[in-house]
């Protein structure tokens, strides 16, 4: 038994020490991104829908220059309908003259189906934020048919130690075989300052509970820089003002 325990525990510390940077350099990064929350006209989502699918079809991302939006629609927790994420690479990139002319020129060829949303939509948000590198967000999300959505307000003067939390926090779940989170950084637009999301195989790969011990989460927790495991939660509550959480699931 002591020889199995002891095994136990070197598997730990090689996942406690290998995989870390290698998440944190792929699950964030500086490539910006807008970040658009939408919620349905009552009665209007299936229609919204229908809309987008239009709008997909007319050329109008390709006129643009602008990549396919990835696109959830939400299952269950915060009050949007659909999130649209959409890279913008960089402020001086989609800003440039050619390519403002560009999406211009796409704006007018496509207004009037363009137009055709404002009786579709309640209410829609726009955030920027910086995120992963674009091809690794397409490359989960076209693997991932669930999605765990957690937008976090920053206490005043706790934005950063929000950041670092989620740091900690992707460190205890990869040391215990979870999935960690990409996370998102705020750059302008709406007041949330750290967003994450998690990418899912589906429901049954999001619920199912860790395959470690209670003693070996423990060890995770603090070897992630936490008091303990039962510190997790209640560190994130003192660094936050507000927070949403979001399963959501992929719209084609």
């Amino acid at each position: 038994m002591q020889g199995i325990v002891k095994q136990q525990f070197a598997v730990l510390i090689l996942m406690l020490a290998l995989p870390v940077d290698g998440y944190v350099q792929e699950l964030e990064g500086d490539h910006l991104y807008k970040v658009t929350t939408i919620r349905a006209a009552p009665g209007s989502l299936s229609a919204l829908l229908d809309w987008e699918l239009r709008l997909r079809n007319s050329k109008y991302f390709e006129d643009a220059g602008i990549e396919h939006p990835l696109l959830m629609r939400h299952s269950q927790g915060d009050q949007w309908d659909l999130l649209a994420v959409i890279p913008m690479g960089s402020w001086t990139d989609h800003h440039s003259s050619d390519v403002t002319a560009r999406r211009k020129a796409a704006h007018a060829k496509h207004a009037q189906l363009i137009d055709e949303a404002q009786d579709l939509i309640a209410f829609y948000e726009d955030h920027f934020a910086y995120g992963p590198p674009w091809p690794v967000v397409v490359k989960a999300y076209a693997t991932s048919e669930l999605f765990h959505v957690e937008m976090f307000h920053a206490a005043p003067g706790k934005a950063h130690e929000l950041l670092e939390q989620r740091h900690m926090e992707n460190a205890y779940l990869a040391a215990t075989g979870q999935t960690p989170n990409m996370i998102f950084r705020r750059a302008a637009g709406s007041d949330v300052d750290v967003f994450t999301i998690g990418f899912h195989e589906n429901l049954q790969a999001f619920a199912k509970p860790a395959d470690v011990t209670v003693e070996q989460k423990e060890r995770a927790a603090k070897a992630a820089g936490f008091q303990g495991l039962a510190d997790i939660s209640f560190y994130l509550r003192s660094l936050i003002s507000a927070h949403h959480d979001t399963l959501a699931v992929k719209v084609e």
